[in-house]
């Protein structure tokens, strides 16, 4: 009498297609770098400082007034939000009318922040785009990020 066979379990094995797999990584790897392009380029397009504003790295440089407090906005070339902050809010008639009017306004390049390192570190700035309130040479106030207009606004009225 022949042995009983046990019955047979095996399982399909799924069918390898290596060029999906490649096309797939690919893929994955083209959109991440288009996303990192992005990123670090902002589109392509670096907003210009609002005319009314002067532009420095070095803020001890600078000659103030004492009547007014110094609203020092902190922006470099190659980070995005900063764009965005210098394309809206910045460009918004009420923003420019409230810092031209109440405020001396200058623009700090934190671009190349090895030359700018002193000033960043005066306003003891973190983080890129970066609006400081200054009083008798010191910060007293900071608003860190990009925002709507509106916001930016309610945040310089409540600071100045």
């Amino acid at each position: 009498m022949p042995p009983e066979q046990a019955p047979s379990y095996e399982t399909a094995q799924p069918t390898k297609r290596p060029i999906a797999g490649i096309v797939g990584t690919v893929v994955i790897f083209a959109l991440a770098a288009a996303l990192l392009f992005r990123m670090v380029l902002g589109g392509g397009s670096v907003a210009p400082t609002p005319e009314f504003m002067p532009t420095t790295t070095n803020l001890a440089s600078m000659q103030f007034s004492d009547d007014k407090p110094v609203v020092a906005i902190v922006t470099a070339d190659w980070c995005p939000p900063c764009q965005a902050l210098k394309k809206n809010a910045l460009t918004d008639e009420r923003v420019v009318e409230f810092l031209a009017s109440e405020a001396q306004a200058v623009m700090i390049d934190g671009t190349d922040t090895g030359a700018a390192s002193e000033t960043l570190q005066q306003l003891g700035v973190r983080v890129f785009p970066s609006t400081v309130v200054v009083r008798n040479g010191k910060p007293v106030a900071t608003l860190e990020g990009n925002m709507s207009a509106d916001r930016y606004l309610a945040w310089l009225e409540g600071q100045l």
